[in-house]
């Protein structure tokens, strides 16, 4: 190869590394002495939203949720009709979004739900890199046992966006939609693998 062509090559590679989808591996704990098919019927509680973007926690519970769906192993109860048992009920968190865990016990009782999926968002902002501004997620994700309070499964994302690639003229996931999107399949893929 003439030296500009390998210099070329080169700038590609490094390239792809640097703007290329990233972020660790999802990470998921499943609790050995649980039994995975007694949970059939799951409350969805809205995700904690711990970023400065106001709805972020919205975005990521909603796309989890339609992952769940599609992966059609639990009867999902959604956050909506969740909240309005734990209302009536007292069970709302209060001002430092802390729920009463008898509380919760009680409502998913009340809508014959036998887990309890909740969440965290931690991370979802744009960040630099290079020239390029690249969206960057990172959430938690459990289900906890309604009757017992123990963890069943909890599993922890944190996914990266492309930037453009100009000298291969490339493109990537450069929206939030999309890298949520991308991430809650991931996670749901990985469940539907290790812990349904």
């Amino acid at each position: 190869f003439p030296q500009r062509c390998r210099i070329g090559l080169l700038a590609a590679a490094v390239a792809l590394c640097v703007f290329g989808c990233a972020g660790s591996a999802p990470r998921l704990y499943v609790n050995p002495g649980a039994d995975m098919s007694y949970y059939k019927k799951v409350a969805v509680l809205p995700f904690n939203n711990l970023t400065p973007d106001r709805y972020a926690g919205d975005r990521i519970t909603r796309s989890f949720i339609t992952e769940l769906i599609i992966a059609d192993r639990y009867q999902i109860i959604e956050p909506a009709d969740f909240w309005i048992i734990l209302e009536r009920i007292g069970g709302t968190p209060g001002v430092q979004g802390v729920y009463d865990p008898k509380k919760l016990k009680d409502a998913a009782t009340e809508a014959g739900a036998n887990g309890l999926i909740r969440g965290a968002v931690t991370e979802y902002q744009m960040q630099r890199s290079g020239s390029n501004d690249v969206p960057v997620l990172a959430f938690d994700v459990e289900l906890m046992d309604v009757a017992t309070g123990n963890v069943v499964w909890r599993a922890s994302m944190n996914k990266r966006g492309k930037g453009r690639v100009p000298i291969v003229g490339g493109g990537g996931v450069r929206t939030y939609g999309r890298l949520t999107e991308e991430a809650c399949k991931e996670m749901v893929k990985l469940l539907e693998k290790e812990a349904f």
